[in-house]
């Protein structure tokens, strides 16, 4: 297996750091983002990475498997050398997404096809992940508290806000004998 270093300043995820009026905090540099895969194609013409098989993203805050990562970047303004944020990602064939919140809580999604989506339009930011999945196997997102199939979701990651169409949901609470509580079993999903 190919191993590839790709540093990508937040590839899959990260928030970009306030603004304010005082001086500008000195922050660590962000730790990189590692892609490995059987095989790697870049095309600088058009700014996109493509891996094939067996492909492993390990990011501080997201870990994806999958079988094809295609990864687009904007087009270069000509003001900066650097790589910035990506505004495309699919991941396809047996994806596998972990990651934890800024809370804590742990996710594991499951799906055929993840899209993530960024963009600043009028200053406002949108970027969004959107799970779809095979007619046998819908995406699924198990949390601590509970296990949701959905065909499409999508994350809305500016709002937190997971958006279900036909859903079909496994409380734990009920599988761990309710643990004396009565929290909503979407809690960690709505916080």
């Amino acid at each position: 297996m190919k191993r590839i270093l790709f540093i990508l300043a937040a590839a899959c995820c990260s928030a970009a750091a306030a603004q304010t009026n005082g001086p500008a905090a000195k922050l660590p540099p962000p730790a990189p983002t590692e892609i490995t895969s059987d095989s790697a194609d870049f095309d600088l013409n058009s700014r996109q990475a493509v891996y094939r098989g067996h492909v492993f993203v390990s990011d501080p805050e997201v870990k994806l498997h999958c079988e094809l990562l295609t990864i687009n970047f904007p087009s270069d303004d000509g003001r900066t050398n650097q790589i910035r944020r990506p505004n495309h990602v699919q991941a396809e064939t047996n994806v596998v997404i972990d990651f934890t919140d800024e809370k804590g809580e742990k996710y594991h999604v499951t799906s055929d096809k993840t899209i993530y989506s960024y963009s600043v339009v009028n200053a406002v930011t949108n970027e969004t992940v959107l799970f779809t999945g095979l007619p046998d196997r819908k995406p699924q997102v198990e949390t601590a508290d509970a296990i949701i199939t959905s065909e499409p979701m999508v994350w809305n990651r500016v709002t937190r806000h997971f958006e279900f169409t036909n859903p079909h949901m496994i409380s734990r609470q009920n599988l761990n004998g309710g643990g004396g509580t009565n929290a909503s079993p979407l809690k960690s999903l709505l916080k």
